[in-house]
């Protein structure tokens, strides 16, 4: 019996609303990103089985569609995921940036039962000319310390910047 050409489609997954690609946690959970509108859903399974979700939204810089590429950069079992994730620029005129990226570092705080952003940093921008160094992003377990570290910040445009966040006994960033 033959499909229809859109049956075929849905079927081979090339109009699936998003992919979702899976990303192991060092807890023994994983994450996975979907593109729902123009937001980003995540969701994070636990190593028991259990699981939560979360959208989190982007920029005006990110087109409405794009996929996010996701990266685990810490965890604190059970109770923080630190992630990155990436995505195209929007172009500009005479092809800027259309090969350029826009990244966010997100916080996610795991407390009962919910999963919540409890932080949004820009860490890099082709459109906003912000750019980490090398290493941008150093994660301290030990002492539940992240440090970012901008070649150009998001702050003082054009400088330097680097800024150290502690995550505190509750999972969450302390001020």
């Amino acid at each position: 019996m033959r499909m229809p050409y859109w049956a075929s489609l849905v079927a081979a997954g090339l109009l699936a609303a998003a992919p979702a690609d899976q990303i192991a946690l060092p807890s023994g959970g994983s994450v996975s990103s979907s593109t729902v509108g123009s937001k980003t859903r995540l969701e994070i399974r636990a190593k028991n089985g259990s699981r939560l979700a979360l959208s989190v939204e982007r920029d005006s810089m990110v087109a409405s569609k794009a996929f996010a590429k996701v990266k685990v950069i810490g965890e604190i079992p059970d109770k923080t995921l630190i992630l990155t994730d990436t995505y195209p620029s929007i172009p500009l005129g005479m092809s800027y940036c259309q090969a350029g990226e826009e990244q966010f570092l997100r916080i996610i705080t795991l407390a009962k039962g919910q999963a919540r952003e409890t932080l949004h940093l820009k860490l890099a921008s082709c459109r906003e000319n912000i750019e980490l160094a090398d290493p941008g992003l150093v994660w301290n377990g030990d002492s539940a310390t992240l440090q970012v570290h901008w070649l150009e910040g998001p702050t003082n445009k054009g400088k330097p910047e680097d800024r150290t966040i502690h995550i505190g006994s509750d999972g969450a960033p302390a001020p």
